[in-house]
């Protein structure tokens, strides 16, 4: 039996410590130069010179909400063809503040990788959910239980 980890879960586990490191370039890197990205909003065209320019904030904004990590809890690979892979994914996101208790939130997404070049490429990427709204949402919750 053979234990060892497939492209994908190795690529994953990547993408994985390049969210943890905040490190701007490496998770760019696992993007194609164009991708797509769709979420409760709708789909969007993303250039990933325009994403370089996003992800601090994106990073800012998790930090003021006490993030503390991601981590990949699982994932489950379809090969759509030669050059394409469906990659289902489950995270687990960790938020901590010194007004709010720690709390997991788990977050799927839906990632399609082309593996036909050098390295794999991720070109559309799909989430479930939004994780902050949904973290929001929670605390709001908290902070009306509180004052109740």
């Amino acid at each position: 039996m053979n234990s060892s980890p497939s492209a994908m879960e190795t690529f994953f586990r990547n993408h994985e410590r390049n969210n943890n490191s905040g490190a701007i370039s490496p998770l760019i890197s696992q993007f194609a130069d164009v991708f797509m990205v769709g979420g409760a909003q709708g789909a969007q065209v993303v250039e990933a010179n325009a994403f370089a320019l996003a992800v601090p904030k994106r990073i800012k904004q998790f930090d003021d909400m006490g993030w503390q990590s991601t981590e990949l809890v699982s994932l489950h690979e379809t090969t759509l063809n030669g050059r394409y892979t469906m990659v289902d994914t489950r995270w687990r996101m960790t938020f901590a503040s010194e007004d709010q208790p720690p709390e997991e939130i788990q977050a799927d997404s839906t990632f399609i990788v082309y593996t036909g070049g050098e390295e794999p490429k991720i070109v559309m990427y799909l989430s479930h959910s939004d994780a902050l709204a949904t973290l929001a949402n929670r605390r709001r919750g908290m902070v009306s239980e509180k004052s109740s």
